[in-house]
């Protein structure tokens, strides 16, 4: 059964757009307030020390802050915050991109928010090229097939992502990646060996977006990216995926990376390709609707998780065509009709790996597509 927990959007896109000069935002002269940072790598932790009087009570406060390209970072506020003369401490933490950003106290009253106090500045180094201890070093870039752009023939592009911008460890997905990406995070996968952590899985180096699948602190740590359209969580009837992608193959660790109905009652249909053990063959299979537990079709292609592939699901009205490469490995006419998203669910295989076992996912790029 397919693993599933709603995302929440934490920022709110209204807030306040940051100016060198604090002092013309300046909030109303019974507020006080200071800020500090403190940094981890790329983990910032931001403190806002806020103090009023008289007492008030705002709808929202914390820390606003802007990247070097003027870009709303802000890190979640606190709502429905009492001030008093007595100041009061509100500590956010949140992994950030290597840049420089600014950063202010802010707050929003009456539904209007004022910053406080002086803008100030912190920087997020760009990550060492030394190995992490504990981590295994991602393999090479991929070769041999550059990410299609532009619609095809009975198909119109909607989403592409080959990534370019490196982001490290702990940092996705970071201003570059924000609009187009988010991930299952903080809670156990379809076996329950395994945790989602984007920050200690995801990131995009060699040109890729790495999934770095490991034991740490007793827990089996694995992701599931899951792509956005036009900034949102959702999907649509029928359309067309492809993703360029390898593994390492890593014992007790599999893909099951599968369109997922929007309305999240599996009755509605799933379909799953690739899907397998890394340490296995890459299989595709399509759940009959309406009595999921059975499997319509399925396919196990032969080919190995560790060499470069192009899987590609087309779901149409008339059936789901799996091809790998560009070769049909498979066909059916049993087709889900509702509304689904993809997710590129990496887990663990039925069991809690052993604490030795590491590797990596690679997805060099992912387009989707929607029937024109």
């Amino acid at each position: 059964m397919h693993a599933r927990r709603a995302l929440a959007t934490v920022m709110s896109s209204a807030l306040l757009a940051l100016v060198a000069a604090a002092p013309a935002h300046a909030a109303a002269p019974s507020i006080r307030a200071s800020t500090t940072v403190s940094l981890s790598g790329s983990t910032v932790t931001a403190k806002a020390v806020l103090s009023a009087s008289p007492s008030t009570t705002v709808e929202l406060a914390g820390v606003c802050a802007r990247d070097a390209q003027d870009r709303n970072v802000d890190f979640p506020p606190a709502a429905n915050v009492s001030l008093a003369r007595t100041a009061k401490t509100l500590t956010v933490t949140r992994a950030l991109a290597a840049g420089t950003y600014r950063y202010v106290a802010c707050v929003r009253a009456k539904g209007v928010w004022s910053t406080i106090g002086a803008v100030q500045s912190f920087t997020v180094a760009a990550p060492s090229s030394t190995p992490v201890p504990g981590l295994t070093p991602a393999p090479a870039a991929a070769t041999g097939s550059s990410m299609p752009t532009g619609d095809l023939p009975g198909w119109k592009q909607v989403f592409a992502d080959d990534f370019a911008t490196p982001v490290a460890l702990g940092g996705f997905p970071g201003p570059a990646y924000s609009a187009k990406w988010t991930s299952y995070d903080g809670f156990t996968d379809t076996s329950g060996a395994g945790s989602y952590s984007m920050s200690k899985v995801l990131s995009v180096q060699n040109g890729s977006l790495d999934l770095n699948l490991r034991t740490e602190g007793g827990k089996a740590l694995v992701a599931a990216p899951v792509p956005l359209q036009a900034g949102q969580w959702g999907g649509w009837a029928y359309g067309r995926y492809s993703v360029r992608f390898r593994a390492d193959a890593v014992p007790g660790y599999k893909t099951a990376w599968l369109l997922w109905p929007d309305s999240d009652d599996w009755n509605d249909g799933e379909i799953d390709f690739p899907e397998g053990e890394l340490s296995g063959s890459i299989e595709g299979f399509v759940h009959q609707p309406g009595n999921p537990s059975q499997n319509a079709f399925a396919v196990n292609t032969g080919a190995r998780y560790t060499a470069w592939h192009t899987a590609t699901i087309e779901w149409l009205p008339s059936g789901v065509t799996f091809l790998l490469d560009g070769r049909i490995v498979g066909t059916t006419r049993t087709s889900p009709s509702k509304a689904m998203h993809l997710v590129l669910q990496t887990e663990t295989a039925d069991g809690r790996p052993a604490a030795s076992a590491a590797g990596h996912v690679q997805i060099d790029w992912l387009t989707m597509y929607r029937r024109s």
